[in-house]
């Protein structure tokens, strides 16, 4: 057999052993930190009777405060099972109150320890058999459109979950700086879920290459906007809110551009697998070398197109409250950009698309390439009088 046809193989055990070994090398320790950390103030809870809201405890005291609003059963914590007077908040501090309802499902916040708070607020509703729902629904059309694969597909969102929620946040906390840790582990989840969905073949090969190229182009993109751009730690609400709850000793400006990359691999891995396949496929017509790396080229750019399109409508769409905001404002147009919020999204959409931009053509090239050894042997075997 053609040594060539291990190629893939042999790509693929280098790829994974350096992934696995930085890998390695960013996981000092994933214990949790110590006990600094603040007891959990808020609970599940329900609403078992609507009280009369806002007469006062003692009407000769004008001191005194006012009634509760509801009466909450706590339903989970130190003090489940118990009956207790709360007072209505609404989220993120809103002014308009929620209209809650006998028997509604809420969250229940406690001032200071759970077991000796002296204010309880209902300050949210209860959204997870909502959302619950929403995920079996989706799984359910995941998996009866796209088969196996798709029940595979989300077997890889599931460990992409569980790998941000078990490995990158508490190496965050723990002061691991973002962009190397969100590089190392953005290879591992591309590695895991192509080959977990798309199998082991030089399309997949192509696809986990040219992913790593652009991604890394990605990440030094981003490195170069953001500091050309002299974003600070207050480039959005978020980092702010991170810094106001005990985040700053964070390095916010790399966890900043770690989100640029984790935004930037979801639709890099879309496009290099389209487009491996589309060279596998193509090539599968008899189309080779020049011929077969443009014809891809091709396809290639309405790919580019479409997704660079949808990726700046969804960073629109997220920033669109705040555009309407600043709208209301009467801020211009100039002002409006040259925010430091509305400039880091611009900044995200730049650089996402750049990354799709050279992710088609860097694909193209190794699919071609690595399609190169197969066709010949093939050829080959066709040829008359070969045996």
């Amino acid at each position: 057999m053609n040594r060539s046809s291990y190629l893939p193989r042999q790509l693929l055990v280098a790829i994974g052993g350096l992934t696995i070994l930085l890998l390695v090398l960013a996981l000092p320790d994933l214990a949790p930190p110590s006990d600094s950390a603040e007891p959990v103030t808020a609970f599940r809870g329900r609403i078992v009777e609507i009280l009369r809201p806002g007469e006062p405890l003692d009407p000769d005291d004008p001191n005194a405060g006012f009634a509760p609003d509801v009466m909450v059963e706590i339903s989970e914590g130190p003090r489940a099972g118990e009956r207790v007077g709360a007072y209505l908040q609404g989220p993120s501090g809103q002014q308009d109150l929620p209209d809650y309802g006998v028997g509604e499902d809420i969250v229940v916040s406690f001032t200071g320890q759970p077991e000796t708070g002296d204010f309880v607020a209902v300050t949210d509703r209860w959204r997870l058999p909502t959302l619950g729902l929403l995920l079996v629904v989706f799984g359910v059309a995941v998996g009866a459109v796209g088969g196996f694969r798709g029940l595979r597909a989300l077997l890889a969102l599931a460990l992409t979950g569980a790998v941000v929620l078990k490995i990158v946040i508490p190496l965050l906390l723990q002061g691991v700086p973002p962009v190397p840790l969100a590089v190392v582990v953005a290879s591992a989840v591309t590695l895991v879920t192509i080959l977990l969905t798309e199998g082991l073949s030089r399309a997949s090969v192509a696809a986990i290459c040219g992913t790593f190229a652009s991604l890394a182009l990605t990440a030094v993109l981003a490195a170069l906007a953001t500091g050309l751009a002299a974003f600070t730690n207050a480039a959005g609400s978020d980092l702010v809110y991170l810094q106001t709850t005990g985040g700053a000793q964070l390095d916010l400006r790399g966890l900043l551009l770690a989100a640029f990359i984790f935004g930037s691999l979801g639709v890099l891995d879309d496009v290099t697998v389209t487009q491996a396949a589309a060279v596998q496929e193509l090539g599968r017509g008899g189309l080779a070398g020049g011929r077969l790396f443009l014809s891809a080229m091709n396809v290639g750019r309405s790919h580019i197109a479409a997704t660079v399109n949808t990726l700046f409508l969804a960073y629109v769409g997220a920033s669109l409250p705040l555009l309407v905001l600043y709208a209301v404002a009467r801020q211009p147009a100039a002002m409006i950009l040259n925010g430091e919020i509305v400039a880091v999204e611009i900044v995200r959409a730049v650089v996402g698309s750049l990354g799709i931009v050279t992710a088609v053509p860097l694909t193209t090239a190794i699919a071609t390439w690595l399609a190169q050894p197969r066709r010949r042997r093939v050829a080959h075997a066709t040829e008359p009088g070969v045996p």
